[in-house]
């Protein structure tokens, strides 16, 4: 299953990130994650971004690309979450419509909301079901709004992660957005692994010089086969401003 590490609850507008809510990340008194919750100003946004670490990790990057292209950014994410710890923040949210929403988790199943039951992460198909059966409501919330909805599939892992897991929330979402043709799949896979595979490092990118290293490669995953590096975030950020419409140059 896909475990988080970094915990995190947070609000960035205009290029500059604020700290909105944070729930000590310590566990409470059951032993069980601290569930995030935040609520999203009343001023809309051009772009609300709710997810887990992946978008912890690209958040830093995707604002500062999207603030030269002069956009407003709200990020709402924390590592470990799904969907149904975010509620509070989607109504904030659909209360103040963003032009665009960008929900984007692997299929954790460690907060009480997804998993109440606790203990450890149960099997691909049944964490699946669960946020199948949460997302629906989610996306109901923006109908009728300004908002272009999308929903970005968890990139491959390798282990220790499982990609059992992951492949079953990836066939959850394509299913989702064939049922719900206002969503928009963004599949961040081909920039992190070409051949769909996961990768620890990739050929450099000719913007990556800086990072590039003396083998033409830079790495883009961490040592625990799920998250991002520096460079891939920078990758995956990239990826969420070209499915929306403001590709970054150079």
């Amino acid at each position: 299953m896909l475990v988080a590490v970094a915990v995190l609850v947070v609000v960035a507008a205009a290029g500059a990130a604020v700290a909105l809510t944070g729930d000590d990340p310590a566990a409470d008194d059951a032993g069980s994650p601290a569930t995030p919750s935040g609520e999203a100003p009343a001023e809309p946004v051009d772009v609300a971004i709710v997810g887990d670490s992946l978008i912890e990790q690209s958040r830093d990057q995707f604002i500062a690309h999207a603030g030269e292209q002069g956009l407003t950014v709200e990020t709402a994410a924390f590592g470990g979450s799904a969907p149904c710890d975010w509620m509070e923040a989607f109504q904030g949210f659909a209360d103040a419509p963003p032009a665009v929403l960008i929900i984007s988790f692997a299929g954790n199943d460690s907060t009480p909301c997804i998993n109440p039951g606790g203990g450890p992460p149960r099997d691909p198909q049944t964490i699946a079901d669960a946020y199948a059966e949460d997302l629906p409501g989610i996306l109901d919330l923006f109908a009728g709004t300004r908002t272009a909805l999308y929903v970005v599939v968890p990139p491959p892992v390798s282990e220790p992660a499982s990609e059992p897991a992951a492949v079953a929330i990836r066939a959850m979402y394509r299913e989702l957005v064939v049922e719900r043709p206002e969503v928009t799949l963004v599949d961040p896979a081909p920039a992190l692994g070409p051949d769909g595979g996961f990768h620890r490092t990739l050929p450099c990118e000719d913007w990556e010089a800086d990072a590039c290293g003396a083998d033409g490669t830079v790495e883009v995953r961490r040592d625990d086969g799920i998250h991002l590096t520096p460079t891939g975030g920078e990758r995956y950020a990239r990826v969420l401003l070209d499915a929306i419409g403001y590709p970054v140059e150079g």
